[in-house]
């Protein structure tokens, strides 16, 4: 994972694979790291019998296995998580709150809402390739309809913008006016097509419009970071 761990028990023989970050861990630490990393990716899913069997048997930490057997069977996922996290020395209790209080916002939300929520969070850490990748799939739901559906078109046209591809933003934003008939879509969609055009808007006065300097474009890039949904 690109990071020296120091592991308190030896390496597993067989690795326990995390599908959404395509890797495989061999002890408790590269699973406390991922954790840590990436808890904005992990889901219900996490709570997974092959994992439990993994630390029982791989791991031989029976205890903790038999521990997490139990919060699977009463549906406890952010206490599930905490207690792998829990079961090293590599997350501090501060980190350990820190994912409990990431987790416990997707308590009592929908799959579609929780999905948004992970989505928004890629593009808050400014992973921009991966939240329009998870705002595409987010629109695939049959749930994502409506002014729903025009916020995760907003969000994705604000990941486009900071890449700046503006053209694409500009689309995401009009298809999110269509949907939520946000006055800020709509504005956002006009901004994007003046950066394409890389030109500034118009000023109140009607002064001529100008090429865009690279300081300014940075700082019409941070005002897009902000306006997510």
């Amino acid at each position: 994972m690109g990071e020296l761990l120091l592991c308190s028990r030896e390496l597993a023989l067989v690795p326990y694979y995390i599908e959404n970050i395509s890797t495989n861990v061999y002890s408790l630490e590269e699973l406390c790291y991922y954790l840590t990393e990436y808890i904005d990716l992990v889901e219900v899913s996490f709570m997974d019998e092959e994992l439990i069997q993994w630390i029982g048997t791989a791991l031989q930490m029976e205890e903790l296995s038999e521990k997490l057997e139990q919060l699977k069977a009463q549906g406890m996922f952010s206490e599930f998580v905490c207690a792998v996290a829990s079961g090293c020395n590599y997350c501090t209790e501060e980190e350990i709150l820190c994912m409990q209080d990431k987790l416990t916002v997707f308590e009592h939300k929908s799959e579609v809402e929780c999905k948004k929520i992970r989505a928004d969070r890629l593009l808050q850490t400014k992973r921009y390739h991966s939240s329009i990748s998870a705002y595409k799939k987010l629109l695939e739901h049959p749930q994502a309809y409506g002014a729903f559906a025009g916020d995760i078109y907003h969000n994705m046209g604000t990941a486009y913008a900071g890449l700046f591809l503006f053209e694409d933003a500009a689309a995401c934003y009009g298809k999110a006016y269509e949907r939520n008939k946000n006055p800020l879509s709509k504005k956002q969609r006009r901004s994007a097509l003046q950066l394409a055009a890389g030109i500034f808007p118009q000023s109140q006065a009607g002064a001529m419009d100008y090429r865009i300097p690279e300081e300014a474009l940075d700082q019409w890039k941070e005002a897009y970071l902000r306006s997510s949904k």
